[in-house]
């Protein structure tokens, strides 16, 4: 099984919701930690692993990342706030039951 969880930083870039431009920052069960590639599903969004299961299996796992570094790095776009942000977690298309737990999650100018 594949189980991902994600976060989706979302700046809007255009009139459409398809010119949006997102950073997707992942717990993979598959992928190292700092892989990133293209999303599989749009090219104006980048996967982003923050942390895996591999080491971390059933334990909170704490990590940071820089918004504001990453899309000017992926997307170079200036970023001084967001359009969304989406959090969620899924199994990749297996079927597959899955859960996961979330807390304090905020940002910082730091």
């Amino acid at each position: 099984m594949t189980l991902q969880q994600e976060f989706f930083a979302v700046k809007k870039t255009g009139a459409t919701p398809l010119s949006n431009r997102a950073i997707n920052y992942v717990f993979s069960s598959n992928n190292d930690i700092g892989h990133n590639s293209p999303s599989p599903y749009t090219k104006k969004s980048i996967d982003k692993v923050l942390a895996n299961t591999k080491d971390n299996l059933n334990k909170w796992v704490t990590v940071k990342a820089n918004v504001k570094e990453d899309f000017k790095k992926f997307h170079n776009l200036d970023v001084i706030e967001l359009d969304g942000l989406a959090i969620m977690t899924d199994t990749d298309n297996s079927k597959m039951k899955a859960v996961a737990y979330y807390q304090n999650i905020f940002f910082s100018q730091f």
